[in-house]
C-alpha cells in the first residue's frame, strides 16, 4: 500500500510543536494547510461584486485537517445517517454507523451503549466544574433561557448545553496520523508513505484505473496501480476526479480535460455549515487557565422550530479563548452553525492546468432558512450576552478585524511580545474604548434593529470547514449519484473515494469524526470486496 500525500508527515512523536498542541495553533502556519486555495464564501443574496473569493483552509498533510481544526466531536442525530440511508446509501444508517463512531474512540469519560472504549482515538470533555468563567456564566444563562444541561453530547440527542466533547488529551492532540499509523505501522513491509508529493491526475485505460500521475520535486512520473482510493476531502477530491475526466461531460470538455466517465454529480452538492460570531473582551478575572488548552469547552444544541426544517438544527460553541497568544486569552466569543444547512455549492475546474486550484463557490445562505435561522440565531446569542450576569464577566462586544488576527496567528515571540502589550493596554476601559472605536459593538441596540441585525449576517457569515457532499453516495437509478455506498466510483473499476465528499448530505455536527468513521467503514468494505475477489479468482 502507497499512502500519498501532498504535504508533510509528521510522525508520532516528532510532530510539530503546533500540531501537538491541543490548541489549533497550527491553524495559521501556512506549512499545514492549502495555500492559495481560496472559495466564494460571501452570502449569496448580495450582488456578485461584493461577493468576493476569501482564503479557504483546509488541512495538508498526513492527518488531513486534524492537524490544524479544533478536534470538536459532534456526531450529529441518528435521524442524519438514516437520511443517508433512505436517500440510496444502503447501509448507512444510525444503527450501521453507531459501531464504527464506536470502535474509533476510547471514551475517558462514559462508558455507556454510545460509547467506545477500546478505540485509538481518545474523547473527554472539560468537566462543567472546570469551565472557565465566561463559558460557565454563558451556559448559566443558557438555561435562564429554557435549555437543560446534557450529560454526554453524543449520547444524549436532545436540544440542550454540554461540555463540548474532544479528540485529544489535555496536553496533546491525537490526529488520526497519530492515533492510527503509529511506529508499528509505519515498520509494515506493506505499507510506503510518499509525502509531499501531489496527485495531479488518475490515469485510467477505457474504464479501468491504472495508476496515479505524481508532480514530485524531480518532475513528473507516473506509478501504476489497480486500486486509487481518493481521500482528498469535499473540495480537493471532486477536483482530482474532475482533473482525471471524471464528472460532468459538459464541464470537462469546456475545460479542455478528456471525459472518461460522465458522472454530472462529481463537483456538485457542496455543503458547508455557515456561521456567525459575536466577540467580547474578557477581563481578566475571566481568562481561561492557561494549561487549560481546548479551544472551546461547551456548547449548546437547538431546534430554530421553523418551517421546513429539522429539528436540533443549530449549535452554539462558547470560546472561552480564541487565539495561542495573550491578546487570544483575553478575547471571549459565542459562534452560531446552523447544523443543518440547506444552501447548495459547487466545485468545478478554474483552468486545464491540473496545477491549478479549483473554483469554489458555496452559494452561502442562498437557501432563505439558512437566512433566516441565522437572523433568529444572532438574536439568541445576543439574548446571552446581555444577561446581567454575562454582563458582568466580559468588557464590550467588538468587530475583530481579520487582518490583524491573521497577522498575530503565527507563533512568533514578537507576537508573543506585542498581543502581550496590547492586552495591558486594552484592560484600562477608557483607552480599550478608545482604541477600538468604531469598532465597538452595541449589543442592544443591535438587537433591537431587524435592519442592523440582517445586515449582521449579511456581511458577517462566515463558513465552517465541515465540507461534504461532492461525490455522493446513491443508487444505481440515480444520476447525480458518483458513489456507491461502499465508495466506489460508477463505472471505474478499482476507482474508490473515502471521505465526507461521499455524504448524501451534510449532518448536525462537525465532520471532524464523521470523516474518520467513513474511514473505519470503508476500509471493512475494501477488505471485504479483496477477500471475494481472491475467493473468486478475479480483480477490481
Amino acid at each position: 500500500m502507497l499512502l500519498i500525500e501532498a504535504g508533510p508527515d509528521e510522525p508520532p512523536g516528532r510532530e510539530h510543536r503546533e500540531i501537538r498542541d491541543p490548541f489549533p495553533t497550527s491553524v495559521y502556519n501556512p506549512r499545514f494547510s492549502w495555500r492559495g486555495l481560496t472559495a466564494e464564501t460571501g452570502v449569496a443574496s448580495l450582488s456578485g461584486a461584493q461577493r468576493t473569493s476569501r482564503p479557504f483552509l483546509q488541512g495538508r498533510g498526513v492527518g488531513g485537517s486534524a492537524n490544524i481544526n479544533g478536534m470538536n466531536v459532534w456526531r450529529g442525530q441518528p435521524g442524519d445517517y438514516d437520511e443517508w440511508a433512505d436517500s440510496g446509501a444502503d447501509g448507512w444508517g444510525w444503527e450501521n454507523v453507531l459501531p464504527y463512531f464506536r470502535k474509533l474512540e476510547t471514551d475517558l469519560d462514559f462508558s455507556g451503549p454510545f460509547n467506545g472504549t477500546n478505540g485509538p482515538m481518545p474523547m473527554r470533555r472539560v468537566p462543567p466544574e472546570a469551565w472557565a468563567p465566561f463559558s460557565r456564566t454563558v451556559a448559566q444563562a443558557m438555561a435562564r433561557q429554557g435549555f437543560r444541561q446534557i450529560d454526554d453530547y453524543n449520547a444524549d440527542f436532545a436540544d440542550g448545553f454540554a461540555s463540548l466533547p474532544i479528540s485529544s488529551l489535555p496536553d496533546r492532540r491525537i490526529t488520526p496520523a497519530t492515533a492510527y499509523l503509529t511506529e508499528a505501522v509505519r515498520r509494515r513491509g506493506n505499507l510506503k508513505i510518499l509525502a509531499d508529493t501531489v496527485v495531479q491526475r488518475i490515469h485510467m485505460e477505457g474504464k479501468r484505473v491504472t495508476g496515479v500521475e505524481l508532480c514530485p520535486a524531480d518532475g513528473p512520473k507516473i506509478l501504476r496501480a489497480s486500486t486509487v482510493i481518493v481521500a482528498c476531502g469535499g473540495v480537493l477530491s471532486p477536483a482530482l476526479l474532475l482533473r482525471s475526466g471524471v464528472g460532468p461531460g459538459a464541464h470537462l470538455q469546456s475545460a479542455g480535460v478528456p471525459v472518461v466517465a460522465d458522472l454530472p454529480g462529481v463537483g456538485r452538492n457542496l455543503q458547508n455549515h455557515p456561521s456567525i460570531n459575536v466577540t467580547s473582551y474578557l477581563p481578566l478575572r475571566s481568562m481561561q487557565p492557561l494549561l487549560q488548552r481546548a479551544i472551546a469547552q461547551n456548547c449548546l444544541r437547538y431546534s430554530s422550530n421553523m418551517a421546513g426544517c429539522a429539528a436540533h438544527d443549530m449549535g452554539l460553541v462558547v470560546f472561552n479563548r480564541t487565539a495561542w497568544h495573550p491578546l487570544g486569552r483575553r478575547i471571549g466569543s459565542v459562534v452560531l452553525s446552523v447544523h443543518k444547512a440547506y444552501s447548495i455549492g459547487s466545485v468545478s475546474l478554474a483552468s486545464p492546468d491540473p496545477a491549478a486550484l479549483p473554483d469554489i463557490r458555496f452559494n452561502t445562505l442562498h437557501d432563505p432558512r439558512d437566512f433566516d435561522r441565522m437572523v433568529s440565531g444572532l438574536k439568541l446569542i445576543l439574548d446571552l450576552l446581555t444577561d446581567p450576569d454575562v454582563k458582568h464577566v466580559r468588557n464590550e462586544a467588538f468587530l475583530p478585524d481579520p487582518r490583524i488576527v491573521a497577522k498575530f496567528g503565527r507563533r512568533t515571540a514578537w507576537n508573543v511580545f506585542r498581543t502581550a502589550f496590547i492586552a495591558s493596554v486594552l484592560d484600562i476601559g477608557p483607552l480599550r474604548r478608545a482604541l477600538l472605536g468604531d469598532a465597538l459593538l452595541d449589543l442592544e441596540a443591535l438587537r433591537n434593529d431587524d435592519q442592523a441585525l440582517a445586515d449582521y449576517v449579511r456581511h458577517r457569515t462566515s463558513l465552517s470547514h465541515h465540507v461534504c457532499g461532492t461525490c455522493r453516495m446513491g443508487r444505481p437509478d440515480d444520476p447525480l449519484a458518483v458513489t456507491d455506498q461502499n465508495g466506489r466510483v460508477r463505472g471505474i473499476v478499482g476507482l474508490h473515494v473515502g471521505d465526507p465528499s461521499i455524504f448524501p448530505s451534510i449532518p448536525r455536527g462537525g465532520m471532524h469524526i464523521q470523516a474518520i468513521m467513513a474511514a473505519e467503514k470503508l476500509a471493512d468494505a475494501i477488505k471485504a470486496d479483496i477477500q471475494t475477489q481472491r475467493r473468486d479468482g478475479t480483480s477490481g
